[in-house]
């Protein structure tokens, strides 16, 4: 038997956009403000097949996800943090950095993943860890301090390769850094338990006390970000803090609020020392950055989620503390728990928070764009979508329009008007966009019948100017929608049901649709939309 193929038309939007050209990309305010924001993903396309090249941007984006920031040049500010605080803590970090990223290359870990520094981070921290707690000695010495420095890096890339897959593929969570957690444990088990003369472990140093309560709240706020990287020198403080705003102010603006947090709370349980050296900090700092800018969009309602996890992370953390067996440091667990706990929450009981999908995580100020794109779309389909069921169309972008943009619309709508008469006929519409009069599109007449919003049977400049101009702003925001869709799509079938569609809504402020609304969006039989069928239904509505 023979399959003969049937090709799928063409989505309506995709049919438009051959009318359009393409616009030149508009810098947002802090790509102007800070060029190097971002993840500077054009260091991989200038420098393509460098090898080299690549494997040293990948090392300092794998120190630079420490703090959740996915930027080379962060990575490079934070290795001078590290260098002021300690020549030694920078040396094993680097060293975890190597180690880490050698063992998953060895395990056939994803080049993308270990190039962006999935799999150096917990290495990283492992080698800081030993540069805090290590007396090194002398020369012999630090050879084996280094010697288990590599093998709990490498370690650290098998948890994540295989625990954390498992953990992830299990709960739907990032196992964060409790492969560093577990690693970091079992070498200070381990040096202690053995007793042996040449490893000898030694307390970081602290920096003076603060002087008066005022003080150690301020002196926090830096050194909740430097603690993170065991850093506790003003200077290197500063630097940590610098390199997560170079990469993302909004990282920074969350992380400082967490730690303000953080010190409050302990300023309240009367541990002023400790909130002047940051130790009350650094866990509200990294739970706030992934609560509100990494695993959700840093809106209103996420970000006061995110204060709370601060809170949690802060009040934890003595507790967790004190239940460590053998005098054990608490490092980032109650980081861990607390950020845990609250996307477990957030998952369960507010279900209208949307979560970024962990392949599609960027940046805060990314995940931000994603949702204010899609609630602009789907208030104006809203909007719309009353407006048709009311008997008429509107209008709504025209009067707005830039002038300068109607000129270029008004232009192609005198292409297209053949005959000149002020309105698009079906067959002019179908050869301006190559179709052929004579055999159109049948796409087109329902294009044509959404442009005639006032229903008097012809399509003029203004209708024409509305859809063009939802055409351009639906395609500036596509690639956003879709990747802010990924995680409503409960049940993975890359379509749109009216329960996905409520949550939808409901997670940008709209109320769920009526009867009504879900009958003229999915039809009589409810049917789901693909994500083309929907993206039509924001165009033509």
């Amino acid at each position: 038997m023979t399959h003969t193929g049937r090709r799928e038309p063409l989505p309506v939007h995709e049919l438009l956009s051959s009318l359009l050209e393409p616009d030149a990309p508009v810098a947002r305010w802090y790509d102007r403000l800070l060029p190097c924001s971002g993840t500077l993903r054009q260091l991989t396309r200038r420098w393509g097949e460098a090898a080299a090249v690549l494997t040293v941007v990948g090392a300092f984006r794998s120190l630079s996800q420490v703090i959740f920031i996915n930027n080379p040049l962060s990575g490079v500010l934070l290795l001078l943090a590290l260098l002021v605080q300690s020549p030694s803590i920078a040396l094993f970090a680097t060293v975890g950095i190597v180690a880490a990223n050698l063992a998953a290359k060895a395990l056939g870990a994803p080049w993308a993943d270990r190039h962006n520094g999935i799999y150096g981070f917990n290495g990283a921290l492992v080698g800081s860890a030993i540069g805090a707690y290590a007396d090194l000695g002398p020369p012999r010495t630090a050879l084996l301090w280094a010697l288990l420095a590599v093998g709990g890096a490498a370690i650290t890339a098998v948890l994540v390769h295989g625990l954390g897959r498992r953990f992830h593929a299990a709960t739907g969570l990032p196992p964060l850094t409790l492969p560093f957690c577990l690693v970091t444990w079992g070498l200070l088990m381990l040096v202690t338990l053995a007793d042996l003369p040449a490893l000898q472990l030694q307390s970081p140093a602290l920096p003076p006390p603060a002087e008066s309560v005022i003080q150690a709240f301020l002196l926090a706020l830096p050194r909740g970000f430097g603690q993170v990287f065991f850093c506790g020198d003003l200077a290197s403080s500063w630097l940590v803090l610098a390199a997560t705003a170079v990469a993302s102010p909004v990282a920074a603006g969350v992380g400082l609020m967490g730690g303000a947090i953080g010190a409050l709370t302990g300023l309240a349980s009367g541990a002023t020392a400790a909130v002047a050296m940051g130790l009350w900090s650094f866990e509200g700092v990294l739970s706030a950055i992934a609560i509100a800018g990494i695993f959700h969009a840093p809106t209103r309602r996420c970000v006061g989620v995110a204060a709370l996890a601060a809170l949690v992370a802060s009040l934890l953390s003595p507790l967790l503390e004190r239940l460590m067996p053998f005098g054990l440091p608490g490092l980032t667990l109650s980081f861990i728990v607390a950020t845990l706990g609250t996307l477990l929450v957030v998952r369960r009981t507010l279900p209208t928070v949307v979560p970024v999908a962990l392949h599609a995580i960027l940046t805060p100020e990314e995940h931000l764009q994603r949702y204010l794109v899609t609630r602009q779309l789907l208030n104006d389909f809203r909007s719309r979508l009353g407006w048709t069921l009311d008997g008429g169309g509107r209008t709504s972008l025209v009067p707005s329009a830039d002038p300068a943009l109607l000129m270029r619309l008004a232009a192609l709508f005198e292409r297209l008007d053949s005959d000149q008469d002020g309105q698009l006929s079906l067959a002019e519409l179908a050869e301006g966009m190559g179709q052929g009069r004579s055999d159109p599109a049948p796409a087109l007449a329902r294009v044509l019948a959404a442009m005639d919003l006032d229903g008097d049977g012809a399509v003029d400049k203004p209708e024409f100017f509305e859809v063009m101009l939802r055409l351009r702003r639906l395609r500036d925001g596509q690639e956003r929608l879709r990747r802010y869709l990924i995680p409503v799509d409960a049940d993975g079938d890359e379509r749109l049901d009216p329960s996905e569609m409520d949550r939808l809504l409901r997670s940008i402020g709209q109320p769920s649709l009526n009867h009504r609304e879900q009958r003229a969006v999915f039809g009589p039989g409810m049917a789901g939309l693909s994500w083309q069928a929907f993206f039509d239904r924001l165009l033509l509505t």
